[in-house]
């Protein structure tokens, strides 16, 4: 038996997932809530919160044209074919 922590990327991601159990294949140890809208990873503490909303608070301001433009130069890099083969 092996146990891997996932992270689900689409939104049938977690339906084959629980399909796959119920052939018994594999078993799913803690289903996440799919209500609870937030970053992925493991729940911050109060204190923890509290930090990254004082970090965030004291970090430089981006426009949403200036963030919207380097994210669509991101996405254009990304797709780019390699260069190097």
């Amino acid at each position: 038996m092996h146990t891997l922590k996932i992270e689900l990327t689409g939104k049938n991601s977690l339906k084959v997932l629980q399909e796959l159990e119920h052939k018994n294949l594999i078993r799913i140890v803690n289903e996440p809530d799919l209500n609870y809208y937030s970053l992925p990873g493991d729940p911050l503490s109060h204190e923890e919160f509290y930090k990254w909303v004082k970090a965030a608070e004291n970090t430089s301001m981006v426009s949403l044209i200036e963030a919207k433009q380097k994210w669509a130069n991101q996405k254009k890099s990304l797709k780019k074919p390699d260069q190097s083969e």
